[in-house]
């Protein structure tokens, strides 16, 4: 019938580059396929080498066993593998590859171009792939392994590339894959060229390297070993004491049969064993391998196999706590904080700690304060200049009543109580201010002396992208090799006193921060964050009032730079139905 459509067979290179979607999502799985087949080939260095985070091109090279001459356009075929050979395989997968559409996809989504020499080969072989298809091949000298450029990915679907995070977005969750295989696997050398600071692992197979590799040698010196086996579950690697400990779930890698997999119930096991040990919203660090029964694990169910199901999951998450449990009674008690170094004679005196009244304060009235030794002085509003053009929300006149749980202030209004987060408050006070000052000398507080701050990678790349932001909010920051910082300046009251702590807390919050879009922005509310008045401090009544005050001029004092609410209204009349009036 004329006006309908007819159901027909695809054309295949269309059906290729749909199939593509679903196992090349964007440049990170690019990474993680040929990452794979280069382990599963016994690779024992492997090199990455990215451009525009992946983008532009990717470039994986490795010493494994390389590909055979005859099958190089075999390789590149859907569902073609050297890795199963029948469905009874699928019970028992021991390799990280298994499917054959790791080349394939990557062929369909991308240009390709593989130089490879096999064991035993006396010479290699060059080949460009278009479409899936060997364009041009020739004789090549080169080294047993196997070299995969990949080039313009997604060129031929944009629609799928106007979906992609920007270059840096992109960049940092292939910084964030390699880390995590360079944990899986320390006897491999891993190298990521991605930036001007490349990261590399020494491949000695001492997984404490590795994690000082990634996380910074301090981290890696305190960190605990794990060895513990259960009901055939072996599990092994490091976990962190008590006292080290961040803001999210990042920080705990684990590894199913050398699988990096994202499970929310062995994360659970993990922060579980921790209960009664870390802060509140706090999470620890650990990078642990799980080996169970390949018959006890299936593989496939996920397309980028970011997840696994286990036959008894419960059963491994219990092994999992156990082995947590096992390592942390064995730890001795802390002294101090990871990042903090115990006094001694050589180190520079601290500059004493803003008393908490002058971190109420901006910069101009904390030093009349300091020169005058007087009452706490009213802060100036932010500028009216400044904030011109839009519409700023008000408070009611409050009445400070008092404190509850050393966290809210109690206030009275003219229609009924007030709670006040008082770090939420303090946050969109900070942030306010850092906006009106942002090009301002007093922004910035030289320190009396500069500190060294060690990165692990992730931060470096948080640092690397803000760090122009970040100068101009009043945190002086210069590169110190590889993987540290030197902090010159930084705002007052940041870190709490602790500069190295809250550097890194920042640059960890900054980087996993998804809420505030605007790149200066966000970096703002970041310093703002580790700049204000903290949960459990104790507040005067004079503090209090001069906080509501602050809020009160701020341009959205009813939230936070993040979005949180920075008070709640409990109505005259709700009250007065709590009582049965």
């Amino acid at each position: 019938m004329s006006g309908e459509r007819r159901i027909r067979q695809l054309p295949p290179e269309v059906a290729a580059r749909i199939a593509a979607g679903e196992v090349i999502e964007r440049p990170v799985s690019v990474v993680r396929e040929l990452l794979d087949n280069a382990i599963d080939a016994g690779a024992k260095r492997i090199r990455v080498t990215i451009a525009e985070g992946g983008l532009r091109s990717i470039e994986v090279n490795d010493d494994g066993r390389g590909i055979p001459p005859d099958q190089i356009e075999v390789a590149f075929e859907r569902h073609a593998t050297s890795k199963i050979a029948g469905a009874g395989d699928l019970q028992r997968v021991e390799t990280l590859g298994f499917r054959g559409e790791a080349l394939g996809a990557v062929a369909a989504a991308a240009e390709v171009d593989v130089v490879t020499r096999a064991e035993g080969e006396p010479v290699g072989v060059a080949a460009l792939l278009v479409d899936r298809e060997v364009v041009r091949r020739s004789a090549r000298a080169a080294p047993v392994g196997t070299t995969i450029a990949v080039r313009e990915l997604f060129a031929k679907v944009p629609a799928r590339r106007n979906f992609l995070g920007s270059a840096s977005s992109e960049g940092r969750q292939i910084t964030t894959l390699v880390s995590h295989y360079a944990l899986a696997y320390p006897g491999i050398a891993f190298r990521l060229e991605a930036g001007r600071r490349p990261f590399q692992t020494s491949g000695d197979g001492n997984l404490r390297h590795a994690v000082a590799a990634v996380y910074g040698a301090e981290q890696g010196d305190a960190m605990l070993d794990v060895a513990h086996e259960e009901n055939g579950i072996a599990v092994a690697g490091l976990t962190g004491p008590p006292s080290l400990h961040r803001g999210n779930r990042t920080g705990i890698a684990l590894f199913v049969n050398g699988r990096w997999v994202q499970s929310a119930a062995l994360r659970f096991a993990v922060s579980d064993a921790y209960q009664s040990e870390l802060p509140g919203g706090r999470y620890p660090v650990a990078s642990i391998a799980l080996h169970v029964q390949a018959e006890a694990v299936d593989v496939n169910v996920h397309p980028a196999k970011a997840e696994v199901r286990f036959r008894d999951q419960r059963g491994v998450a219990r092994v999992l706590r156990h082995a947590i449990l096992k390592a942390l009674e064995g730890a001795g008690p802390v002294g101090w904080a990871l990042g903090d170094a115990p006094a001694s004679e050589e180190a520079p005196a601290e500059a004493p700690r803003p008393s908490l009244r002058e971190r109420l304060q901006p910069p101009e009235a904390a030093e009349t304060q300091r020169i005058l030794a007087g009452d706490l002085g009213r802060a100036a509003p932010a500028s009216e200049g400044a904030w011109s053009g839009t519409q700023r929300e008000t408070l009611p006149l409050l009445r400070v009543v008092g404190q509850v749980a050393t966290t809210y202030i109690v206030a009275e209004g003219p229609d009924g109580m007030y709670l006040i987060d008082q770090h939420a408050a303090h946050e969109r006070v900070v942030f306010d201010r850092l906006k009106a000052r942002q090009d301002a000398e007093d922004a910035v507080q030289p320190l009396l002396q500069p500190v060294l701050v060690e990165l692990d990678r992730l931060a470096a790349a948080v640092f690397e992208e803000h760090g122009s932001h970040l100068g101009r909010l009043g945190l002086a920051l210069e590169p110190f090799g590889d993987a540290a910082c030197l902090v010159r300046a930084a705002p007052a009251g940041f870190g709490d006193g602790d500069i190295a702590g809250g550097l890194r807390a920042m640059l960890e919050k900054l980087g996993d921060e998804r809420r505030v879009a605007d790149p200066f922005d966000r970096a703002a509310a970041s310093v703002a964050c580790h700049s204000s008045v903290r949960a459990g401090m104790a507040l005067s009544l004079e503090e209090m009032r001069q906080l509501i005050e602050d809020l009160g001029a701020t341009t959205s004092p009813r939230t936070c730079p993040h979005g949180r609410p920075t008070l709640v209204h409990v109505r005259q009349e709700a009250l007065a139905r709590q009582f049965g009036r």
